[in-house]
């Protein structure tokens, strides 16, 4: 099935994890993707997945963000669709939380989707037309205990995406956020070692823990969000926009 046959598709954090999986889908429909990461192998990322490009871009610059996008303007003259999964992890209790790791962790995963949703708007406001994606997190809300900071981050972005929703559908731009649960990727299991380590625990329990609370009973992956993000951004949704949908195999906030 090619969906996206000719469309210009920009996913941010696309050298690993999730949006890795989102890139390498959009690829195989059709589209010319770009990707962007502050991981210096995104290029050789690109090549490997069949992007057309991958750029050393940090989401928290706005003014990178804006040369990135002006930069696929100006080489294609479109932008039909944003995937803003840019994101880290971190945190700690509240009376050890630095001011450093505050602002590290706003600034990428809130102001970064901020960036990323104004420079998307820009480029689509004026071809009436587009598809933004959002990345939360079931975190945003229901959020555990040490990840604060990471928490508020997610249930910002959910606040950014209806907003926008209302804001840009005049101009027949869509905006959506997927939610993922328990994912199987690097910036998970660095979530469970520091909540292992927080409570005493082997990696092997508490991930064990973690994993029994999940209905479908086991962790979500790279394919498990890029079918759904595929979807959002097609035109079988082209009627849904300015929703959460929550990616978590069955499992429910507390």
């Amino acid at each position: 099935m090619m969906r996206f046959t000719d469309q210009v598709i920009l996913v941010t954090g696309g050298a690993n994890g999730l949006g890795r999986g989102v890139a390498r889908r959009f690829a195989a429909e059709g589209a010319r993707v770009w990707i962007a990461d502050t991981d210096p192998k995104v290029e050789a990322v690109a090549a490997e997945i069949g992007a057309d490009a991958g750029s050393l871009t940090d989401v928290s610059s706005s003014s990178q963000v804006d040369n990135l996008v002006g930069s696929i303007m100006a080489k294609t003259g479109r932008l039909d669709v944003v995937v803003a999964n840019a994101g880290i992890g971190g945190g700690a209790p509240i009376t050890q939380l630095t001011d450093e790791v505050i602002h590290r962790i706003l600034s990428t995963n809130l102001e970064g989707v901020f960036f990323t949703c104004r420079a998307a708007a820009r480029a689509m406001i004026p071809a009436k037309s587009g598809s933004i994606i959002t990345v939360g997190s079931v975190f945003g809300q229901d959020t555990p205990a040490g990840t604060s900071a990471y928490g508020a981050t997610k249930a910002g972005v959910v606040a950014v995406t209806h907003a926008l929703a209302r804001e840009l559908a005049p101009d027949n731009i869509r905006v959506n956020c997927i939610s993922p649960g328990h994912m199987g990727t690097d910036l998970y299991w660095r979530a469970i070692r520091r909540r292992a380590e927080a409570a005493g625990e082997t990696f092997e329990e508490t991930a064990d823990r973690e994993l029994s609370a999940v209905p479908l009973g086991r962790f979500g992956t790279g394919d498990d969000v890029a079918g759904l993000v595929t979807f959002l951004a097609s035109e079988d949704a082209s009627y849904l926009t300015g929703q959460t949908i929550n990616l978590d195999g069955g499992l429910q906030p507390r």
